[in-house]
């Protein structure tokens, strides 16, 4: 029922009332009325009532359907307090209610009268009747909290966040600069974030904030000692792009290795249309099949790589960067024979202090001359100077890296000078398949979801 029709139907109002009342078995104060019609003039809410135990249970129901529900109650409050008062006095006057003083407050009882049972309106009053004003106005006060979405772009325009209402006044923005985050988030209970950065300077003037939800695995971005301190709840999600990572992976090899680059621009050029013959093999290419991967980094991704490569029939070794991943289906090797063996290796490692600048000068002399580098884990884990010397002076055949040390990358970088196709820069999407932002967000809704759950039951 739309509120223009709930604000007409007063009639009804009142047998909500009354029923509401007979329920409620004792006077009801005159305060409570007005948080009865806004939830029992939900369909949403009233049609868990007799299916739920209690109110709380009720409530958790009801904003599973429709996630914006407190938003709503809240946002026209006043209008149903309007129409409370007056259902209140038509109800007096058709002799349904009566009021009186009773213990200081002016409280209403039911009269006898042939009214039309609402078994939800009087398992309400049953509810209401044991909790305190303030349980009662828990879910109106709760569901106001402000929810902010920093950077909202980062997980695509074709997302759609609207699910995080449920918790709160929701204000997503594209991006957010370094100078707008305190404002942004001075009054939230609940921040997600990407890639902004949360350190103390900024969260010491969020007074208001429990929460930080990133929308990502890494958390270098929050400067968690802070959060722990001041019992900041952080959390981040893992495990969404699995998939993604491995697809762009072989996606980013294949380009590479197969030479697409040349064939596509060969063909779209008109080049084609004047050969003799109905084959163009200037760029010779190999098949992966009996070749070599190594790969840096064997956690979910990595075992996901290399499931993939050996059904091309590739032999795979690894190299655990922490020491702590064996896998028994796999080679494990030092990280010198990986570089020495491997005619691919991929990365796909955390960055910490086993794993910077990894990649270096040294790493690349001992690789092979044919070997192609691809980079899946984070940026500095390569030296980028020293990779742009070894393409350039083809100490190796080629690198496709969808991470850089800088973020976007600046405009004079060394990747930028060199000539050829020996190098495929993507800009950090390898995790960002419909798919893994789909999962992405589902994920970060039922972090807050736990949290909410546990701390505000």
């Amino acid at each position: 029922m739309k509120l223009i029709d709930q604000l007409k139907d007063e009639n009804l109002g009142c047998a909500l009332l009354y029923n509401f009342t007979t329920g409620y078995k004792k006077p009801v104060p005159v305060s409570l009325y007005d948080y009865v019609l806004p939830l029992l003039y939900n369909e949403f809410f009233t049609s868990h009532i007799l299916s739920s135990d209690n109110y709380q249970e009720c409530v958790e129901k009801a904003i599973e359907d429709q996630p914006a529900l407190f938003d709503d109650i809240r946002d026209h409050f006043e209008e149903y307090r309007g129409l409370t008062s007056r259902t209140l006095g038509l109800a007096v006057v058709q002799q349904l209610l009566q009021f009186q003083v009773d213990e200081g407050d002016v409280c209403g009882t039911a009269n006898d009268a042939k009214i039309l049972d609402f078994n939800e309106a009087i398992r309400l009053g049953e509810w209401f009747k044991g909790m305190s004003t303030e349980q009662i106005k828990e879910p109106f006060n709760y569901y106001s909290k402000k929810i902010v979405i920093l950077d909202g772009d980062t997980l695509g325009k074709d997302i759609d966040l609207s699910i995080f209402s449920k918790f709160g006044q929701l204000t997503i923005y594209p991006s957010t600069t370094r100078e707008q985050t305190i404002e942004r988030i001075a009054q939230a209970s609940y921040v997600l974030v990407n890639k902004v950065i949360l350190d103390e300077e900024v969260l010491s003037q969020a007074p208001l904030l429990e929460y930080i939800g990133i929308t990502a695995t890494g958390m270098n971005n929050v400067d968690l000692d802070y959060c722990k301190e001041h019992h900041i709840t952080v959390k981040n999600v893992a495990g969404y792009s699995t998939d993604s990572v491995a697809q762009h992976t072989f996606a980013s090899l294949f380009y590479l290795y197969e030479h697409m680059s040349y064939y596509d621009h060969y063909v779209s050029s008109g080049e084609y249309t004047k050969s003799p013959l109905f084959t163009h093999i200037e760029q010779p290419f190999h098949q992966i099949a009996g070749k070599t991967w190594g790969i840096v980094g064997l956690g979910q991704i990595g075992q996901k790589v290399a499931q993939i490569a050996k059904a091309f029939g590739c032999r795979v070794i690894y190299y655990s960067t922490s020491g702590k991943n064996h896998h028994p289906q796999y080679e494990e090797v030092s990280f010198e024979t990986l570089l020495e063996e491997s005619d691919i290796v991929s990365i796909h490692a955390p960055l910490n202090d086993q794993t910077n600048q990894l990649f270096d000068a040294h790493a690349f002399a001992h690789m092979k001359r044919s070997a192609y580098l691809i980079n899946m884990g984070r940026g500095p884990i390569i030296n980028e100077e020293e990779l742009a010397f070894a393409l350039k002076h083809h100490l190796i055949a080629g690198a496709a890296l969808d991470v850089l040390c800088e973020e976007p990358m600046r405009e004079d970088h060394p990747f930028l000078s060199l000539e050829g196709n020996s190098l495929l820069i993507t800009p950090h999407v390898a995790w960002a398949s419909v798919e893994a932002r789909h999962r992405l967000v589902e994920l970060a809704y039922q972090e807050l979801f736990d949290y909410v759950s546990v701390h505000h039951d």
